[in-house]
């Protein structure tokens, strides 16, 4: 997976460097806004409109990704972001480290997303809280 993941960030590195004024010039990585699972769910239950992104594969994500969320694994998200409903609030995750995610977090800035964040404890976290996936 390390490949692929590689090749997203040689792609994203012109938009990254426009990313944020605030992490420019100073030597971090990129920040990212992030959510942890036991907020994620109670945003779920309250039915709080949002687009649930998970960026694994098509066969992680058959079998078994959190209620509602599409597919837009991490190698595709330069092709399809525009999958990615920027009028509600926008909650990325995968299973792979978090800094894979926040690189997604600032493409999708680059993009024009505001009301985005990442799902700091990712898919691991989710199944850890024993809360519900779809299968």
């Amino acid at each position: 997976m390390l490949g692929p993941i590689l090749a997203l960030g040689v792609a994203l590195a012109g938009a990254l460097a426009m990313a944020s004024a605030s992490w420019a010039g100073h030597g971090a990585e990129p920040s990212a806004a992030v959510i942890r699972s036991d907020y994620l769910k109670r945003l779920v239950d309250m039915r709080e409109p949002m687009s649930l992104v998970d960026l694994r594969t098509p066969a992680e994500y058959r079998a078994g990704h959190l209620p509602g969320a599409i597919n837009v694994p991490i190698t595709e998200v330069d092709t399809r972001y525009r999958e990615i409903s920027g009028n509600v609030r926008v909650v990325l995750y995968c299973d792979c480290p978090l800094q894979d995610s926040i690189t997604v977090y600032a493409f999708l800035h680059t993009k024009g997303y505001r009301n985005h964040s990442v799902l700091e404890d990712g898919f691991q976290g989710w199944v850890k809280q024993r809360f519900p996936l779809v299968r």
